[in-house]
């Protein structure tokens, strides 16, 4: 039996490190977030010429979407390391990321609603809202975490039928945007937008 030699890690973090910090990662994340916005604003045109328009929403997700939690992902050398992410997130400190933060601005101002979908437990739920507010989300419609008793082996069930409850709720939801497939994966939205993240993965 012959082997294939994985690529080498130590190189592949000093590719990573440099595509964030080169100003790459987050010109690409706001290229994403542009056809996000072009596309929801045709939705809103849309919807303005009506006779019975629309609930329109977006759903966000928070971590490598909405807020950036590079330092420390780089800090534990891109470990899945619970209690440290957990402590991380505890620290409510983490930095918006300028494109979604000006995406999400723009969609109020339009009179899109704003919903949040996260793989956060409901235990984190006052950090959360701390960063986000402090990261300069200071509205929303609805905020969702993951159940604690959550077993399903991908978050994709429950993202998917969170978006569902919206839906169910009257309202339309024009985009979902996150930076994993399961994040978009599952139905309930006009269209998924697919942020760039090279530092972890999730289904």
């Amino acid at each position: 039996m012959t082997y294939a030699e994985p690529f080498n890690i130590s190189l592949l973090k000093n590719q990573i490190e440099s595509y964030q910090q080169s100003g790459d990662y987050l010109r690409e994340v706001a290229q994403v977030n542009a056809r996000a916005e072009k596309f929801i604003f045709q939705e809103v045109g849309k919807n303005a010429e009506r006779k019975n328009p629309k609930n329109l929403a977006i759903v966000l997700d928070i971590d490598e979407t909405s807020i950036s939690n590079f330092k420390y992902i780089k800090e534990r050398e891109y470990s899945s390391d619970y209690n440290r992410i957990q402590e991380e997130i505890l620290r409510a400190d983490a930095p918006a990321i300028p494109s979604t933060r000006a995406l999400y601005k723009k969609a109020l101002e339009k009179g899109v609603k704003v919903f949040f979908v996260t793989g956060r437990t409901a235990s984190l739920k006052a950090a959360t809202i701390k960063n986000l507010k402090s990261a300069g989300y200071t509205h929303w419609e609805g905020l969702f975490f993951k159940p604690s008793n959550y077993k399903e082996k991908s978050i994709v069930p429950f993202k998917s039928g969170i978006r569902k409850k919206i839906s169910e709720k009257g309202y339309t939801i024009v985009a979902s945007i996150g930076d994993q497939m399961s994040d978009l994966t599952g139905g309930y939205a006009l269209k998924g937008f697919k942020l760039p993240n090279p530092f972890y993965y999730l289904h």
